[in-house]
């Protein structure tokens, strides 16, 4: 008779368990990766995007890396692109771009990109609902001025450029040429 555990867990993604009453606020992490045949996003089996606990002392992007390697993942860039307020908390997200996961781990769904309208709210108020493949879009064209903006990002970014290329970032797409 074996006394050895049925299955070994690993430890949890952060060191804080994720609840609306114990948390500082949740970070959502949108893992997407550059295919021969596109954009893919990577997210949990069980939910539409990756969310994390966030202890008032941790470093944010940390925690993000740091779920990101636990999955098997290399990032290659982490960047926060947005925050909404859902749900009566803050939810800060971040784009997390990795290489090509080879094997895919069996808890991530792998999923292809296709483009989005953007959320729109008021001058005074945010957009009644906000979905995850909205909240892409807007970290693309994030990203999409970001390689335009920083030496770093491009650098890191280097085979992204002509994907990136076809989001035009949203500050400018309203200040298009004069009709």
């Amino acid at each position: 008779m074996n006394d050895g555990p049925i299955i070994e867990l690993a430890p949890a993604l952060t060191n804080v368990a994720w609840s609306p009453d114990l948390v500082a606020q949740t970070l959502e992490a949108l893992i997407v990766y550059l295919a021969p045949d596109g954009l893919h996003h990577l997210r949990p089996i069980h939910a539409p995007a990756l969310h994390l606990g966030l202890a008032p002392r941790q470093e944010p992007g940390d925690v993000v890396r740091d779920a990101a390697e636990r999955y098997g993942l290399g990032p290659r860039l982490v960047h926060s692109t947005s925050w909404r307020h859902e749900d009566d908390r803050v939810v800060l997200t971040y784009l997390v771009v990795v290489a090509v996961p080879q094997p895919l781990n069996e808890n991530l769904r792998d999923e292809r990109v296709s483009r989005a309208e953007l959320a729109r709210g008021e001058a005074m108020a945010a957009p009644s609902t906000i979905g995850v493949d909205q909240v892409l879009e807007h970290a693309l064209q994030h990203l999409s001025w970001l390689v335009k903006d920083d030496e770093i990002v491009r650098e890191a970014l280097p085979d992204w450029l002509d994907l990136l290329a076809a989001y035009e970032p949203e500050p400018f797409r309203g200040l298009g040429a004069p009709a």
